[in-house]
């Protein structure tokens, strides 16, 4: 039996396609037309293929190409080998399917920045309330996350970043606000106002979310309760419920006037947002595309909150 010439590293994988193409076409010229060559590249590709194999191949004949006993042995185990070459391109981190998780209301106002960032990317996302993001990058769940404050206690595989800067703040319908009065309030005169409250499921149980609100839990009214912030703004844009949380997520309503913030007496709450990502999964430049894109549109946004820009300065 000949000796095979040279090893893996000199077989182009030009040539198994061609090879490839050759043995679904059994044509020469079929096969130079989806290979977009020359018969004549064609011919040479297919020699290179079989003095790597040290065999032939395919026969050339009046009625076309045929395969010989060699090439119909061979072609299935290049077929399988272009078969995974595909598969890994497509799962590649440079051509990935990365699974995002983040808040609901952080999604709806950057899951299209992150895909303008990256078109070849394609992103599933997932929204989870940020006490159980850090929790999904543990059981390897995400490739990315944003995550409202640090991102603290990750797997070593992840990298974080800050992108940019939340506030939160106090919302109500405009009826609600002129009952309350104008001018910062103090957080006893709440306490007879229904709140809606962020809840999740855990294991088939009803959680309560900690908003870090400074009126406590166990003192408010406890109104509509809402998996989702976006959710509960809309809900407090139709009855005479308060909802807190970042500002961002309520950017529409706030600008059409279905929503205004109330100003709360001595509470101010600036927190960052951390761009997190495993760095196995998820190629640099990527990364890089996405951290930019966040920062500029969060920079955008807060130099659009007044209350925002004269209490701290956006990340550069």
């Amino acid at each position: 039996m000949a000796v095979p010439h040279g090893d893996v590293a000199d077989l182009r994988v030009a040539d198994l396609l061609t090879f490839l193409a050759v043995v679904r076409s059994s044509s020469l010229t079929a096969a130079a037309r989806e290979r977009r060559v020359t018969p004549s590249q064609v011919s040479k590709a297919i020699t290179r293929v079989e003095t790597h194999f040290a065999r032939k191949l395919v026969d050339r004949g009046s009625r076309g190409v045929v395969l010989s006993e060699a090439g119909r042995l061979l072609a299935p185990a290049l077929e399988a080998v272009v078969v995974q070459l595909e598969v890994a391109r497509a799962t590649s981190p440079d051509g990935a399917e990365l699974t995002l998780g983040a808040p609901s209301y952080l999604q709806t106002s950057l899951l299209p920045v992150l895909g303008e960032a990256a078109p070849d990317v394609r992103i599933r996302s997932f929204e989870l309330p940020p006490s159980l993001l850090r929790a999904g990058a543990q059981d390897d769940g995400f490739d990315v996350l944003l995550i409202p404050g640090g991102g603290e206690h990750l797997p070593a595989s992840w990298v974080t970043e800050q992108v940019g800067q939340l506030r939160r703040g106090l919302f109500a319908k405009p009826s609600l606000r002129d009952k309350l009065g104008q001018g910062p309030i103090t957080v006893d005169r709440l306490t007879d106002i229904p709140f809606v409250m962020p809840i999740f499921q855990q294991q088939g149980r009803v959680v309560p979310v900690h908003d870090d609100f400074p009126l406590p839990r166990s003192l408010r009214k406890i109104g509509h309760q809402v998996q989702t912030f976006l959710v509960g703004l809309e809900l407090a844009a139709q009855t005479e419920q308060l909802a807190f949380g970042p500002t961002i997520a309520a950017r529409r309503l706030l600008s059409t006037g279905a929503l205004v913030e109330i100003t709360i007496e001595g509470y101010d709450v600036v927190e960052p947002l951390t761009f997190a990502c495993n760095v196995d999964r998820v190629a640099a430049r990527v990364r890089t595309a996405f951290v930019s894109a966040l920062r500029v549109t969060l920079k955008a946004m807060a130099s659009s909150d007044p209350l925002l820009a004269l209490r701290r300065p956006s990340t550069k």
